[in-house]
């Protein structure tokens, strides 16, 4: 067989070969993808995130903070994550398709921008679907963090488990950290 058909198959073969993208990077880029609609508010809006927590437009509004940095105003979509009232009742699926809620910064010119989404589901109503005492649900292998604090409709600290992916602003606490350094409120 002549040398350049000798080539030419080697770079077929070449390019028919596996896929070096990694799971967790195909998960990233398909968050990546069907969050990039919910740059635009209103396409968030229409998505059925609708209530903020906090709501950036507030007088002195701040966003959830520690000296690890900031976690950003979260638009929450009650349907996928259950109502604060009845925790145990809410949403049990955890969905790569479909994070709880999309985070924002606000900038200097005071206009919100997305950072981030978050998966987020009440412990209660993940063990009502999973059992007592159930390992806590995972997105791309990482599995969400135990977390405990009060939300709109409920004052009572409400157990859930939470993961940050910060998609869209860069994190060196690293993507899934639950506080971002680089985010503004």
């Amino acid at each position: 067989m002549p040398r350049f058909y000798l080539t030419v198959l080697g770079l077929a073969i070449a390019a028919c070969g596996t896929d070096s993208t990694s799971p967790e990077q195909a998960g990233i880029a398909q968050i990546r993808s069907l969050s990039n609609p919910y740059h635009d508010l209103a396409a968030a809006t229409a998505a059925g995130y609708t209530g903020w927590s906090p709501d950036p437009t507030a007088a002195g509004a701040t966003c959830p903070s520690s000296a690890d940095g900031k976690m950003g105003y979260h638009r929450v979509n009650v349907a996928l994550r259950g109502g604060a009232a009845d925790p145990a009742a809410g949403d049990a699926e955890i969905d790569i398709t479909k994070p709880e809620m999309v985070l924002y910064e606000k900038t200097a010119t005071g206009a919100t921008s997305l950072v981030g989404v978050e998966y987020i589901v009440f412990k209660a109503a993940w063990e009502r679907v999973n059992g007592a005492g159930a390992a806590p649900p995972e997105i791309l292998g990482h599995p969400l963090l135990a977390s405990s604090h009060t939300f709109p409709g409920n004052a009572n600290p409400i157990d859930h488990y939470e993961l940050h992916v910060w998609v869209w602003k860069d994190n060196p606490n690293g993507m899934f950290a639950p506080y971002n350094p680089t985010v503004t409120c």
